[in-house]
């Protein structure tokens, strides 16, 4: 059975490309992005990270290795060209503290075959934020007696 986290972490992914692109794409051009996880690792202890305040529950992160490609479709070779060229610059020129609070420890162009098509090898740190509170174990009372 799939680890619910890992997939969580693998849609999260996703969603931090699509807020680092630019929302606008010139007229007649259409973008498709694809996420290939190539590993997923457990963060911390067993994947256990540390405790969330409110609600008070555990955290529990993934770090994931995978490969996003952005394809252009649409248009003319040359506007398709020249706006996959823009989007790279600007993933490139992204500062290490936006990438940081994306969840992005690295982004590294990679080789494509087609010019309509740039790829990125990424490393990604997932932090699932719980919603409801999970009853974590605070302080521990033992009123035990000794015997005797």
């Amino acid at each position: 059975m799939p680890d619910a986290l890992s997939r969580d972490a693998i849609d999260a992914l996703g969603l931090a490309v699509d807020e680092l692109l630019p929302s606008d794409t010139p007229a007649g051009l259409n973008r498709t992005r694809v996420i290939e996880a190539q590993r997923v690792r457990l963060l911390g202890l067993g994947g256990y990270v540390g405790n969330h305040v409110e609600p008070e529950a555990a955290l529990f992160g993934r770090r994931l290795a995978a490969r996003v490609s952005i394809s252009i479709g649409g248009g003319n070779e040359a506007n398709a060209r020249a706006h996959a060229s823009s989007l790279a610059n600007h993933l490139l020129c992204l500062s290490r503290s936006e990438l940081g609070a994306a969840g992005v420890h690295r982004l590294q162009r990679a080789d494509s075959a087609d010019a309509r098509v740039i790829v990125f090898d990424i490393d990604f740190e997932f932090i699932s934020t719980p919603t409801t509170a999970e009853g974590v174990i605070s302080d521990l009372v033992l009123d035990i007696a000794p015997d005797g």
